[in-house]
């Protein structure tokens, strides 16, 4: 019975959430085998200002790659 956590930056609508989820599903069972109906997924969203991405915290650039953390989500 797997349970598969995703941690993702708030913001997400609900509809994209709910295809996450599916899609989730979708590839974990045709990954293991696993009957979809015991695929468990658990969505945590996090404030973008409590995140760091490659190093990165959100509103920072970076003067390698010029990327902030809200070009990195997108």
């Amino acid at each position: 019975m797997p349970y598969i956590e995703c941690h993702i930056a708030a913001g997400l609508t609900k509809a994209r959430k709910t295809q996450l989820i599916r899609d989730i599903v979708k590839v974990t069972h045709e990954s293991i085998g696993s009957d979809p109906k015991i695929i468990n997924v658990l969505l945590f969203e996090h404030p973008a200002d409590n995140m760091s991405i490659s190093g990165r915290i959100h509103g920072e650039g970076n003067s390698e790659t010029g990327r902030g953390v809200e070009k990195a989500r997108a």
